[in-house]
């Protein structure tokens, strides 16, 4: 079942022309993921949040339903950007990441060169309303979501000063 969802960004190259619209829907899987479907000509952008981003628990929390965890940390991220260099990995999964660049989410592929021009650019505000539309989705199916998170490491809080990039 899709649930339409809209925002819209700025693609890069459209300097002064109108904002093309991002469109995305919530796809509810039988295991009880929630996937985001990006429609148009936004494929790095759909892999990248399948892949960097996603509704899978993650390892030794609970995995009875879906989690908000990744999703929390993205959002975490975007809402506290480092001070000091201007391009930070916001998420990064086995073959994507989103990289934080002045203001702009780009979408990459692990294995492009930087030059590479195969990229999906959102700026910032946009995706992170994708993301907390996505959140609240989540929530609305599974009021557990945002409990299945690993047990802290021993000796260590379990806030967000640990935070490393997702590898499963």
């Amino acid at each position: 079942m899709g649930i339409p969802g809209n925002s819209r960004f700025d693609s890069p190259g459209d300097q002064g022309e109108q904002p093309a619209a991002l469109e995305y829907s919530f796809v509810e899987t039988a295991g009880g993921v929630v996937t985001v479907e990006v429609a148009g000509d936004a494929q790095v952008l759909a892999d990248a949040l399948a892949d960097s981003v996603g509704t899978r628990p993650p390892k030794g929390a609970p995995q009875d339903g879906p989690s908000t965890y990744w999703i929390d940390r993205a959002l975490a991220r975007l809402h506290t950007p480092p001070a000091g260099p201007r391009e930070a990995v916001i998420a990064s999964g086995n073959t994507t990441h989103l990289l934080l660049n002045d203001g702009v989410i780009e979408a990459r592929y692990n294995f492009d060169p930087p030059d590479s021009e195969d990229v999906d650019a959102v700026p910032s505000p946009e995706l992170i309303k994708l993301l907390e539309h996505w959140r609240r989705r989540v929530l609305e199916l599974d009021s557990d979501a945002a409990r299945r998170m690993p047990a802290p490491a021993p000796g260590r809080s379990s806030g967000s000063a640990g935070l490393t990039d997702r590898h499963r």
